[in-house]
């Protein structure tokens, strides 16, 4: 198939769609509340109760969310740059958007996302070799256990061609996000979204996140440390927001952002509400770790999981004593902790 519109065209039909005053088109007002009706994207989220909710993005919410990743991504990623995005797809916002932005940006994207039907881990690290790809956009627990299956085959991760992680999806200390860079080699960053937002917070070139308020009003119930709430709605993710008198080095005027995790992954302690990231932080104060970690709450206790790349070499119960004991006396909560080898990760997390 041919065709005489011109990339020229495409681009200003884009450019057109940004600056369209909808404020007197009638047909695209809602009558109830007066605020654009263009749908642009469906999708679903999960609810506190576990059941799926339907949401919905304006054709503007999803444009203004893509500018600000692709400024935020164009310091990391250039036109050079080859990258795998294994972002989740399914109706999801992010992984849709992820890819789009990486080709605003120039980027080729090589799109796997995350079932792993089509493209397994294995596959993908030799397309990883094959194309030689030099970042990844996944979810912390993906380039960690990507990272632990290539040395299971025998490879080096940290020989490999990429040099840029960005870690989407879940909270991540930055303990443990230098360890997933050790693993590979490379730089890292995060991006912060919640279902209904994919983009929220985007990283500075000193690693803090930092709040979209120039499109967001965000608030914290319960003071500095809770429940996000965004344009007045409850988000089900627990965050630190900085006071606005209190700057980042970096010395933007925006808010730094520092996601702890969901609310149902959340307990209070004897000082306040403490979140698995909290948790995390102590975890990854044993060098000996790799960088997997999985944590959940079940009756009030903190249900932790860690690895060592070689069982035989540490004395994991005492590890596992050491990690409990730090948990309780920092954070005053209860925690229940299992170490097990890397090559035994997937059977104890299932």
């Amino acid at each position: 198939m041919t065709t005489t519109t011109s990339i020229a065209t495409h681009y200003e039909q884009f450019l057109e769609l940004l600056t369209r005053d909808t404020r007197d088109t009638a047909r695209t007002r809602d009558a109830t509340d007066g605020r654009d009706a263009v749908r642009a994207r469906y999708g679903e989220r999960v609810d506190p109760s576990g059941g799926w909710q339907p949401i919905v993005m304006t054709r503007d919410e999803w444009i203004l969310n893509q500018i600000d990743l692709t400024l935020a991504l164009s310091r990391p990623l250039t036109e050079d740059d080859v990258v795998v995005s294994a972002v989740p797809y399914e109706l999801s916002f992010i992984g849709a958007e992820v890819d789009r932005v990486i080709e605003m940006i120039g980027a080729s994207v090589i799109s796997v996302g995350t079932s792993g039907t089509i493209c397994p881990m294995p596959r993908l690290l030799g397309l990883i070799e094959q194309y030689e790809v030099t970042a990844l956009v996944c979810s912390p627990s993906f380039a960690a256990e990507l990272a632990s299956l290539a040395v299971s085959l025998g490879k080096r991760p940290e020989d490999s061609t990429i040099r840029t992680i960005i870690c989407v999806g879940e909270a991540c200390s930055t303990e443990r996000l230098d360890r997933i860079g050790a693993a590979w080699a490379a730089t890292t960053s995060t991006l912060y979204g919640t279902p209904s937002t994919p983009t929220v917070a985007v990283a500075c070139d000193h690693g803090a996140l930092h709040l979209c308020d120039h499109r967001l009003r965000a608030e914290v119930r319960g003071g500095p440390r809770g429940e996000l709430l965004l344009d007045g709605s409850p988000t089900g993710e627990v965050v630190e927001l900085w006071p606005a008198d209190r700057r980042c080095d970096c010395g933007s005027a925006s808010r730094v952002l520092v996601p702890l995790g969901s609310t149902a992954s959340a307990v209070r302690g004897p000082d306040g509400l403490v979140s698995a990231l909290d948790v995390e932080r102590i975890v990854f104060g044993h060098r000996r770790l790799a960088p997997h970690f999985a944590c959940s709450v079940r009756d009030g206790t903190f249900h932790v999981a860690c690895a060592v790349a070689d069982p035989q070499a540490v004395d994991t119960g005492a590890m596992r004593r050491a990690i409990r004991s730090g948990i309780g006396e920092a954070l005053g909560v209860e925690a229940e902790v299992t170490v097990v080898g890397v090559q035994d990760w997937s059977t104890a997390t299932s």
